[in-house]
């Protein structure tokens, strides 16, 4: 083999390898380039993807950021209707004030006025005032007199009718004693046959037993209607005798025997007023001692 065609062989060989290391070479650049442009076609993708998020977001506070204005223009609007409304209300109270105004200039003049006729009232006030006290006082003394007066015709009143009760019970009494001395007198004049067969008058009870003088004692107890006294049948005292009732010389009642005992006896009481009361003490009578 000749040189040349060694030289060509190693060339061809040289160029053989050199077109493939090319060869590799570009493909492996191109690989690298579709692997370069598929990334960037997902890093757009992503960034497309974001920015249209974006826009989207953009847009939906965009139209917030509408509405938003649109209400603060409506609070706007609202608070110049309201600016309107209290300018108008301040008119209204300025012309209401100046009214008030003139009114408590009014007033006032007014209640000088008024001050001017109560200050002369009030020194006519006090001048009636003082008549009145004086009529008071008057009208007091003469109530005080009055009452003194009303209080001594009460007090003359219930001794009168004290009076009177006592008055008809010793009138009732003397006439039932007159009767019996009546009967006793006649009794003596017919003699002691006929006198045992004498009838006792009306209120008079007959006794077995004659007792000289009037019986006397005092009020030992008392029970509601029904009085115990310490005189008995030794002192000649028989069922049906009335006792008159004294508290000092104050006829207060009667008592009517009911029970007799040797050295006491008991009966009902019957009170001369309303309202008045025995007790332990009080003198009781019977007979014509009186008082």
């Amino acid at each position: 083999m000749s040189v040349l065609t060694k030289v060509f062989v190693v060339l061809t060989s040289v160029v053989a390898i050199v077109l493939s290391c090319l060869t590799v070479a570009t493909a492996a650049r191109w690989s690298n380039l579709r692997e370069n442009l598929e990334s960037y076609q997902q890093l757009y993708q992503a960034e497309f993807v974001k920015r249209t998020n974006t826009e989207a977001v953009m847009a939906t506070s965009l139209a917030m950021k509408d509405d938003e204005l649109r209400k603060a223009r409506g609070l706007v609007a609202k608070r110049d209707d309201d600016v309107r409304q209290l300018g108008d209300q301040l008119a209204a109270a300025r012309a209401d004030l100046a009214r008030r105004t003139n009114e408590a200039v009014a007033a006032d003049a007014g209640r000088k006025k008024l001050e001017a006729i109560l200050e002369v009232q009030t020194t006519e006030l006090s001048s009636t005032q003082k008549q009145n006290q004086v009529l008071v006082s008057q009208n007091i003394d003469l109530q005080t007199r009055n009452q003194r007066l009303a209080t001594r015709n009460l007090e003359l009143t219930g001794q009168l009718t004290i009076a009177v009760d006592e008055n008809r019970n010793l009138q009732e009494k003397l006439y039932a004693a007159e009767q019996m001395s009546k009967e006793l007198q006649r009794s003596l004049a017919l003699g002691p046959r006929t006198a045992v067969g004498v009838e006792a008058p009306t209120g008079i009870v007959p006794v077995s037993q004659q007792v000289a003088g009037p019986i006397s004692g005092e009020i030992t107890q008392v029970d509601g209607g029904y009085v115990g006294i310490n005189v008995g049948e030794t002192s000649g005292v028989v069922p049906g005798m009335e006792f008159m009732i004294y508290r000092g010389q104050t006829y207060v009642g009667d008592v009517k025997v009911e029970t007799v005992r040797p050295k006491e006896a008991g009966g009902k009481l019957t009170l001369v007023r309303a309202g008045q009361n025995v007790q332990p003490g009080d003198r009781v009578v019977c007979g014509l001692e009186g008082r």
